[in-house]
């Protein structure tokens, strides 16, 4: 046997002999005595499994106990309280003491998935945990992974001496946790470094958006000893060699969200940054991975990564609802798109009104997610707009703050905006889906989604930020009839209730012209927005075609309601003009309605073709005056008199030729591009991971 283990690996060579629900529980008493050298601690911990051995460590732990007076914890005997862990002596006086202090983290009592893993965990099990969103998975796996790099021998070596210098270096990572973006990352991190203070246990992040340079010289200088970081930031560090990064003796690796991780297309790079670590056979390595759900792609990860008899851990009853099925969701179906903002001011300002009447209410705090990042842009500038006018009447919500947070942002700007939304009391954040998974803002009231999201789970794991903690909150979506039917089949079984009265203006017909005073809230969202630079609201509009198109089960009503936005929502005196590359590749191309730039087939009613060669022709062409197309006043392709300039339009100078970013947050023409605008790697459904 000794053979096939030389031969195989430990967990190879017990596969066959050793059943995959077989756990040895541990505690520390039972270290006393310390194993050959020529055995490593996972070859120790296998043969634990044995009858034998198994007899001999029950005799021990009763002579331990009967030695310490401490009991080992059975599984109906589960640890509820973070000062216990201490009292048991299974975690060190400074961590629990940095978890409860009242001038610290001032925590007592453990959440479900925190009592249920935290001693599997110690035990150095492989562990799969699933739990709900918001219910302190992060603290689960950091107390037991910190309290095991502080029970290893040569971490005393590294600690902290004197005048904050250490003797720790960038190649002492002990533990590596891997997160699907960066907003989670540098949230773990912060939980980590709270977990960590006067331990001299050392935490670095390694994230993408961020120099990578100021990164390495940081770990190069303090070293480190638990990294957290995202997928391709990580495996660029490690797989150079000239940053000095390593993990030689690394014992925890972690994966956060691994449903997410998995499902944005990470199990690769995972697999080739696990490649980097040394071999799992000859330097014993604790595997844990947390997630919300578990679907097939998480359990192909668990059976190429785990050992053969590693823990599964639900934290989730199946007689308890889930978080979606929980707080109250309704849905508000929309004469148009033009109604969305006047619709969510309502709604705000209806809520602040009987806040007013009784104080029991929180503070209004809501999360707005929109599909497209320059939407997310352009709802945040026009609740700017309103907040900051110095017209009293045109301060429907006082001087509440407002934030914003998309992929377009840097990474210091985003890690600004989270902090600042957790620290405030009452604000909206107007967010992406950089933030839906996995974050945690305190006291979130509201979460409010504009369209139809990508799919069921990014809905359910945005409408998570809310009700978090046990805590109440709601769950609101705007939408418009073009979207019904999509929405009912990608939404089914979830308890949202259509809502038909609350708000009229989300059923009044703007063609008809603003009516009302004007303070009302379709008069003050117009206002604003008319005050938002015309290229801005262009961009906004030009976005949204990728995200609608796929959720109308009707293309040409979607432009049709599209073009009735673009002037009674963005204020623009006409729809503006796509390119003729966006609008094929949306199958939109020949619907009449759509303002297309440059030459195109055309139809007119009785769908005879008209081409748009006219000498004064809006519709581009070869026109002596055309405002687009091959103009004789144009600058290679920028008509002179264009409204439009260098931002549509032809073959532009200062624009690379026949850009093309898949549908999403992109200008018109063959490469015209607006200055304010920058492109994106993603696509259609805007993240940033």
């Amino acid at each position: 046997m000794f053979g096939a283990v030389r031969r195989f690996g430990t967990a190879h060579a017990l596969r066959a002999v050793v059943p995959r629900s077989t756990h040895v529980r541990w505690t520390p008493q039972l270290f006393k005595w310390q194993p050959s050298s020529t055995l490593s601690p996972g070859l120790v911990r296998s043969f634990q499994t044995f009858p034998a051995l198994r007899e001999a460590t029950a005799a021990a732990a009763a002579e331990a106990e009967a030695e310490t007076g401490v009991k080992e914890t059975s599984e109906q005997e589960l640890i509820t309280e973070f000062a216990d862990l201490q009292t048991s002596g299974l975690i060190s006086p400074s961590l629990i003491r940095n978890i409860t202090h009242p001038s610290r983290m001032g925590l007592k009592t453990m959440t479900d998935v925190q009592s249920q893993t935290i001693n599997q965990m110690l035990q150095g099990v492989d562990v799969l945990a699933q739990a709900k969103t918001g219910t302190g998975k992060t603290l689960a796996f950091l107390i037991p992974t910190m309290q095991n790099i502080l029970n290893d021998p040569t971490f005393v070596q590294t600690r902290k001496t004197g005048r904050g210098r250490t003797g720790a270096s960038c190649a002492d990572v002990r533990a590596l946790i891997i997160s699907p973006t960066r907003e989670l990352a540098e949230q773990i991190a912060a939980e980590a470094m709270k977990v960590a203070a006067n331990t001299g246990l050392i935490v670095q992040t390694a994230v993408g958006g961020t120099q990578k340079s100021f990164g390495l010289k940081k770990m190069q200088r303090e070293g480190c000893h638990l990294l957290v970081g995202t997928p391709g930031r990580l495996k660029d560090i490690f797989s150079d060699p000239r940053s000095g990064v390593a993990a030689p003796g690394l014992n925890t690796l972690i994966l956060d969200e691994a449903d997410r991780l998995l499902d944005d297309g990470f199990s690769q790079e995972i697999r080739e940054l696990q490649d980097l670590f040394p071999d799992p056979y000859k330097v014993d390595r604790q595997t844990l991975m947390l997630s919300a759900t578990v679907p097939r792609e998480v359990m192909r990860m668990v059976d190429r990564t785990m050992k053969p008899d590693y823990k599964f851990v639900k934290t989730i009853r199946e007689d308890e609802a889930p978080t979606h099925m929980r707080v109250p969701q309704k849905a508000v179906f929309m004469q148009g798109y033009e109604n969305i903002l006047p619709t969510i001011l309502d709604l705000a300002k209806e809520y602040k009104a009987r806040q007013s009447e009784d104080p029991s209410l929180r503070p209004f705090k809501a999360i707005i997610y929109a599909n497209a990042t320059s939407e997310v842009s352009l709802y945040s500038s026009v609740f700017e707009e309103l907040r900051v006018s110095p017209e009293d009447r045109r301060r429907p919500l006082g001087r509440m703050a407002m934030i914003e947070i998309h992929s377009r942002l840097t990474q210091a700007g985003r890690t600004a905006a989270a902090n600042n939304f957790r620290r405030a009391t009452e604000a909206i954040l107007f967010s992406s889906d950089v933030t839906a998974r996995g974050m945690d803002f305190p006291d979130v009231t509201h979460v409010l989604q504009v369209g139809v999201p990508r799919d069921r789970v990014t809905y359910v794991h945005r409408l998570g930020r809310t009700a978090r903690a046990n805590k109440t909150g709601e769950g609101w979506i705007f939408l418009t009839e073009g979207e019904r039917q999509h929405y009912h089949k990608l939404l089914s079984g979830i308890p949202i209730e259509e809502d038909r009265t609350s708000f009229p203006v989300a059923s009044y017909d703007m063609t008809e012209g603003l009516s009302g005073e004007p303070d009302s809230s379709l008069a003050q969202t117009t206002s604003a927005m008319a005050m938002l630079p015309p290229a801005t609201r262009e961009t906004a509009w030009k976005s949204q075609f990728g995200t609608l198109i796929p959720t109308h089960g009707d293309r040409r009503a979607c432009v049709a309601a599209m073009n009735r936005n673009a002037v009674h929502g963005y204020c623009l005196p006409e729809p503006p003009a796509i390119s003729a590359r966006v609008a094929q590749n949306l199958g939109i191309s020949r619907i009449r309605d759509l303002n297309v730039e440059g030459p195109r087939r055309d139809f007119d009613d009785d769908r005879r073709p008209r081409s748009g060669f006219g000498r004064d022709s809006n519709r581009g062409g070869f026109g002596r005056d055309s405002g687009r197309g091959f103009s004789r006043n144009s600058d290679r392709g920028s008509d002179r008199g264009s409204d439009r300039g260098r931002r549509s339009g032809g073959f532009n100078d200062r624009s690379p030729r026949g850009r093309y970013n898949n549908f999403v947050d992109r200008d018109s023409g063959f490469g015209g591009r607006s200055r304010e605008f920058k492109p994106t790697r993603r696509s259609t459904f805007d993240d940033d991971f």
